[in-house]
């Protein structure tokens, strides 16, 4: 059987050109302006002119929920508000906006308790009445409401190739924490994850800013829906303005050097289509570019996002960044001069987050003449209009009836199928998966019986290691146990991530099965806390690794990690490789699936995955970067496993490559990319298709390849789909250096699959 599949080519921008909002978003929203009726933009006109300048500066403040607490949520306390201390600062001080820092998840109907508090003292007991905006990161689903769901983190997401997957995520997300009065996410990451070591790669979409784009794009559709003001939408945050991923060090927080071109080759493409999606909030890199830290620069911040990009919505500042411009990055003498250019660079609300320190600052700026009450008016203007789009002076709460939508059945579904669709399958030899139902399986590895590992930072807490709040979630262990029947499996974990335990008592079990199931990778962390000095996995995690391998049993490798760690001492002695990522609650049921043969796994690795720790090249490196110097077994593109790898229980053949080239390439016009797939197997599979383009010669040296677009297709045994794509102008575009996007005629190569095809483009 054989049918036609239009591929996914969703319209944007790979640079600088503007594209059309996307169907899923009203089109007074595109380019970030707000979606405002008359009525709404005379009254916050009017609260503007009432407003004092005290309360415009309280506005701009935010402060976290433990700032205005006697008691922080904990794995084993209850949070409790300070009425006195929440009245200081939401009356005296008139802050604008509180978000979720240190504190735990909280019950669904608690968390409705208490910003159902904090709202009626904003509105009832504040000159003007104007509500509170709460904020929070549900970066991976609810991740802060006990109860609600999680998905896979966005770099697992990301594998699956499927931006439907990544939608669906920002819908369940958002009405799961809707629900319990957040009307604020700040998520999805939308920075482009380019050093493999970096803490947070793991929040990203992978390496290729167009993969970033599309993804995070799909994300902000899912949360924003098509009504901000509904019970099931919240405002999207684009973060972290911008190059966040491209740190030298790979290090949380330190700086990234780079050129206008790279800028905007690589980095701005998912912020470009975040804004054209309608994203109604930014959040600034809390580091420096070129020794530029970003919360300071008007030329990002102002010229750039608003001027260039055309973002209309609120930029805010991530932790404690205004006052770092002092006392990490040292380009103010005070806290004043700190907020003084963090103001005029264009911040709108300060993550401040302890104190209301902020709002006097403002105040005394303007009062001095340093800032203009215009300046100010400016972002005060901006935070009443997302607070209005919101629909929070109207309603601050949804009706109780939104919580029946947290932790529905469908959504943990949803979960599931997003983690069995994102695994990828590294290698299989000799088709050693899937095990006969039968099998004898020894599980081991510090990553087996851990639940903590599968969900990853942002789990319940900041760090997610709280083992406590993990309960009821399964591990790959359970998952194994479940498949194969208790009897058939036993377990020892060999060592911990860091330390051995008993690898002689694993060894003993191993030869007693009929294969292995090794479980490596690493707890979760994020920001600071995750930083490392080696990529490599730890020494006794690779002893474990050799000892399994020395048994003769065949070894199915499992890597849980946060990044892709360093495998290359044992890597060639497994005979399978998953690799999971962080897949989320149901993550270890999808690992056993594959392991069953009831999934077939269909993801590709949205990331190079390194050989050694000093070749860290990304896949669309530059031709010299290829070069390995006489012949040497090291250096040049050499990974372990290339970005887009993953491997299927089935096959796929791919002919008929057809390309349509127009006699000129310019605006309007395509190239019309057709190809035929056939899964040539005996089981159903999917298959991504990915289309890649390089240009032979260019002014500015080329990449060697660039992905530009790509589609999932299912088909079962014998049949056929054939799918086509339109390229356009930017497909063949480059930067130049007046970081422009230019087109320059000559040869190209477009690849699909296995097959290539060069074509001559004129001007």
């Amino acid at each position: 059987m054989k049918h036609p599949i239009r591929a996914f080519r969703p319209l944007i921008a790979v640079a600088c050109s503007v594209l059309g909002a996307s169907p899923a978003v009203d089109a007074a929203q595109s380019g970030g302006s707000p979606d405002l009726t008359p009525d709404q933009k005379q009254r916050i006109e009017q609260l503007i002119e009432q407003m004092t300048l005290e309360e415009k500066a309280g506005q701009m403040t935010q402060v976290t929920l433990g700032a205005v607490s006697s008691r922080q949520q904990t794995e084993t306390e209850r949070h409790e508000l300070d009425v006195e201390k929440a009245r200081r600062a939401i009356v005296d001080v008139g802050v604008g906006s509180i978000l979720n820092g240190a504190e735990g998840a909280m019950d669904a109907t608690y968390w409705r308790e208490v910003i159902g508090s904090l709202q009626k003292m904003a509105v009832e007991d504040t000159r003007l009445g104007i509500p509170l905006i709460y904020g929070v990161d549900s970066v991976h689903g609810a991740n802060y409401v006990n109860g609600g769901v999680i998905f896979p983190h966005n770099l697992t997401l990301a594998a699956s190739f499927e931006p439907e997957l990544a939608r669906q995520a920002g819908e369940i997300t958002a009405a799961e924490t809707r629900a319990v009065g957040i009307p604020w996410n700040f998520a999805p990451v939308c920075d482009v994850g380019r050093a493999p070591a970096w803490s947070r790669i793991f929040e990203t979409f992978g390496e290729d800013p167009y993969l970033c784009a599309v993804m995070s794009r799909a994300a902000i559709e899912g949360m924003q829906g098509t009504d901000l003001s509904g019970p099931t939408s919240v405002a999207a945050t684009a973060k972290h303005f911008l190059a966040y991923g491209g740190a030298a060090t790979g290090r949380d927080r330190t700086p990234t050097y780079v050129g206008d071109v790279q800028l905007y080759d690589i980095y701005v493409p998912p912020f470009r289509a975040a804004v054209e999606a309608g994203v109604r909030s930014v959040m600034v890199n809390s580091s420096e570019i070129n020794g530029v830290p970003v919360h300071g620069s008007h030329r990002l911040l102002t010229e750039l996002l608003r001027d260039e990009l055309g973002f209309g919505g609120v930029i805010v500042t991530d932790w404690e960044d205004v006052y770092r411009l002092h006392t990490r990055h040292r380009i103010a003498r005070d806290e004043r001069e700190a907020v003084e250019l963090a103001v005029k660079a264009g911040v709108d609300v300060s993550m401040v987050p302890y104190d209301t320190r902020f709002a006097d600052h403002v105040v005394a700026l303007v009062n001095d003449g340093r800032l203009s009450e215009a300046r100010i008016d400016e972002s005060v203007r901006r935070i009443l209009e997302l607070k209005a789009e919101l629909g929070l002076f109207e309603r601050t709460i949804p009706d109780a009836s939104a919580m029946d939508a947290i932790g529905s059945q469908a959504s943990r579904d949803a979960s599931l199928e997003a983690a069995r669709r994102s695994i990828v399958m590294l290698r299989n030899r000799d088709a050693v998966l899937p095990l006969a139902n039968t099998a004898k399986v020894f599980v081991t590895g510090p990553a087996a019986d851990d639940a903590v590992s599968l969900h990853g930072a942002w789990s319940y807490a900041w760090q997610g290691t709280e083992a406590g709040r993990y309960p009821e979630s399964p591990t790959v262990l359970d998952a194994v146990r479940e498949a194969f029947g208790s009897a058939n499996v036993t377990f020892e974990p060999g060592v911990a991530y860091n330390r051995d335990t008993d690898i002689a008592a694993a060894v003993t079990k191993a030869e007693d099965s009929d294969a292995i199931v090794l479980c490596l990778g690493e707890l979760p962390s994020t920001e600071k806390p995750g930083d490392i000095g080696d990529l490599t996995i730890g020494e006794s995690q690779r002893r474990l690794a050799a000892a399994m391998a020395a048994t003769g049993r065949p070894v199915i490798l499992v890597l849980i990690e946060n990044r892709p760690r360093i495998i290359s001492a044992f890597a060639d002695d497994m005979d399978a490789i998953l690799w999971a990522g962080h897949p989320g609650p149901y993550g270890a049921q999808a690992i056993a699936e594959i392991m069953t043969g009831k999934t077939n796994p269909s993801g590709r690795l949205p990331m190079t995955y390194p050989r050694s720790t000093n070749e860290l090249i990304t896949y669309d490196h530059k031709h010299i970067e290829a070069i390995a110097s006489n012949d040497a077994p090291t250096g040049g593109y050499n990974p372990l496993f290339p970005f887009f790898a993953g491997e299927s229980f089935t096959t796929f053949e791919y002919d008929d490559l057809s390309i349509s080239v127009p006699a000129v390439i310019e605006p309007g016009s395509s190239v019309d990319v057709t190809v035929t797939v056939t899964n040539t197997g005996d089981v159903a599979g999917a298959e991504t298709v990915g289309v890649f383009v390089a240009d032979h010669y260019a002014s500015i040296t080329p990449h060697v390849r660039r992905l530009r677009a790509f589609d999932k297709v299912a088909l079962g045994p014998g049949e056929s789909a054939e799918v086509s794509v339109s390229l356009d102008q930017d497909d063949f575009s480059l930067i130049g250096n007046a970081a422009k996007t230019i087109i320059e005629p000559g040869t190209f190569t477009v690849e699909v699959g296995p097959l290539k095809k060069d074509i001559e483009l004129s001007k």
